[in-house]
């Protein structure tokens, strides 16, 4: 069961030694995402992060860090994808070493599995923790049954916690995507350590009704 940890959206100067504690105490991958921010800005981010946990790092857009970075692979929006299909299959060509992820809000809007995407991230599957009112957007009595059946590797996204995870599980998701459920615990390290060892878990002795990942 993979586990995927999302920074925060908005600055804090502790935050890259934060995501290094994380990274050295969990089995996760961190999403770091940034709106607004240049390449410059997320360069120097990166540059407080050792080399050598890089490989567990996918950024939100900035493709071109790639030719700097040795980054575990680029995350798109579903703005980004829909403007510009023909950019990411163009990476996937350039960057074949290279993973790309994108963000879905409908199963009908996920395409055939052609191998463009290595992870889908799918939201929001439970109530969000970390943004009062966004609700979820799925019927679980749907989410099976296509995730029973797709090549894609599904990430849930939204309301993800341990307990949570468990679910997640069952009805067929490959990982969960969790931001709330680490940055607003205290401390966010210890957090992401019991969520690994969560998914760890799950991994081993898989939960009745899901897949083995």
């Amino acid at each position: 069961m993979r586990l995927i940890i999302i920074s925060p959206p908005e600055d804090n100067p502790d935050e890259p030694e934060v995501v290094c504690w994380v990274l050295h105490q969990s089995s996760a991958t961190v999403y770091l995402r940034k709106p607004g921010q240049t390449d410059r800005q997320i360069a120097d981010y990166l540059k407080q992060v050792p080399v050598s946990y890089h490989p567990r790092i996918m950024v939100h857009g900035h493709p071109r860090l790639l030719d700097h970075f040795d980054l575990m692979g680029i995350h798109f929006t579903e703005k980004e994808r829909t403007h510009n299909l023909q950019r990411l299959r163009q990476l996937r060509l350039a960057q074949p070493g290279c993973r790309l992820s994108s963000a879905f809000h409908r199963i009908t809007d996920i395409p055939e599995y052609d191998g463009l995407f290595d992870y889908i991230l799918l939201s929001p599957i439970f109530d969000s923790i970390s943004k009062p009112g966004y609700r979820s957007a799925f019927d679980h009595s749907d989410l099976r049954p296509f995730l029973s059946w797709t090549e894609h590797t599904v990430i849930a996204l939204g309301g993800l916690d341990a307990q949570r995870a468990v679910t997640a599980a069952s009805l067929g998701f490959k990982g969960i995507a969790v931001l709330g459920a680490v940055w607003q615990a205290v401390p966010p390290e210890k957090a992401a350590r019991q969520l690994s060892a969560v998914c760890r878990a799950i991994e081993t002795h898989p939960v009745h009704g899901a897949p083995n990942t």
